[in-house]
């Protein structure tokens, strides 16, 4: 009996040993704990954006329009439209005689999909067809420049 007896403490003794290995894993595995953080959300700031007319205009004619865009957000953009009603201002010389309502913005068919970079990233690109003259624009409108100031549209873009 004897040797059983030596037998049993070993294997008792191997028992505990595997049983106290087994509770340190479990512990070492089972650790929880608790945090918090705050983060801020940025400012979005306005985009700022000049347009000037890439060709003549001319009573019923049309011209392209480009458009530089300057975006002074921490976050890329992309411009997807501008407002139908622009502010629109005629030169000094000519605004006597000629009025900004015989320049208009026409309707933009195309859907515009240009990315402004981050950080003062600057786009310029060109609308086609993108502003008209009125039929019955006065003779004075001969010459005069016009002064473009759009309301664009669009999505902050991921990194």
């Amino acid at each position: 009996m004897r040797n059983m007896s030596q037998r049993t403490a070993v294997i008792t003794l191997v028992a505990v040993i595997v049983a106290g290995i087994a509770s340190v894993a479990w512990a070492a595995w089972s650790v929880t704990g608790t945090g918090t953080a705050t983060v801020s959300a940025a400012e979005v700031t306005a985009l700022q954006a000049t347009a000037r007319p890439t060709g003549s205009l001319f009573p019923g004619g049309s011209a392209d329009i480009e458009v530089s865009v300057t975006n002074p957000n921490e976050f890329a953009i992309e411009v997807q439209s501008f407002a139908s009603d622009p502010r629109i201002v005629v030169d000094e010389a000519h605004a006597g005689g000629c009025a900004a309502a015989h320049v208009k913005l026409k309707a933009n068919k195309k859907p515009i999909s240009e990315r402004v970079e981050a950080d003062g990233g600057t786009q310029t690109f060109v609308v086609k067809d993108a502003v008209e003259m009125a039929y019955n624009a006065p003779q004075a409108c001969q010459g005069a420049s016009f002064e473009i100031t759009l309301a664009l549209a669009g999505v902050g873009l991921p990194d």
